[in-house]
């Protein structure tokens, strides 16, 4: 099994480094994809937007906007689904080690794990589509947005699960920690 690797590799150190740059990662550029945001007028929040699957809606937001402002934000996200893909890879990784080799929470800690980046890279798809779609904010083919939208939901749906994955499997590791203690 693929995922058995992830019971020595990458070292626990490696993943502790990758924590590190995920969060300085996230932090340092979600502030400036905000700030770009904000400044192109983009008048959308980010579920309206991601999960329209309207041509004619984002057509509309983008017409309130500022394209070569906003083209900056998804430019920079990549850095972002960078940061976050680290965040969730590592700290799912680092939580199903706590548990039994070859145990079900420890297999399962290991699809959470890839199912964090794979989150990620239905984001970085995503965001092909958001660019295609500012190269002619006007005319872009309808199905560019149904397309961005349905990589949007299901980066949201694993980026749910997942996140709720590291807290309560974390949670349950931390309990069953004292309790040794």
């Amino acid at each position: 099994m693929i995922f058995k690797k992830f019971s020595q590799w990458p070292t626990s150190k490696i993943l502790k480094i990758s924590l590190i740059i995920g969060f300085a990662l996230c932090f340092g550029v979600i502030p400036v994809m905000q700030y770009f945001t904000q400044l192109s007028g983009f008048p959308a929040e980010i579920f309206s937007s991601q999960l329209s699957f309207s041509g004619e809606l984002m057509k509309s937001y983008y017409a309130l906007t500022d394209i070569e402002l906003y083209r900056i934000a998804p430019s920079l996200d990549y850095f972002f689904m960078v940061g976050y893909g680290l965040i969730l890879f590592s700290s799912s990784v680092l939580i199903a080690r706590r548990y039994r080799a070859s145990s079900m929470i420890q297999k399962g800690g290991f699809i959470i794990a890839t199912s964090g980046v794979i989150a990620a890279c239905c984001d970085a798809i995503e965001n092909i589509f958001i660019l295609l779609m500012l190269t002619d904010p006007v005319d872009f083919p309808d199905y560019w947005a149904i397309t961005h939208s349905v990589f949007a939901l299901i980066k949201w749906i694993l980026l749910i699960i997942v996140i709720i994955w590291i807290l309560l499997i974390g949670i349950l590791s931390l309990i069953n920690r004292k309790k040794s203690n």
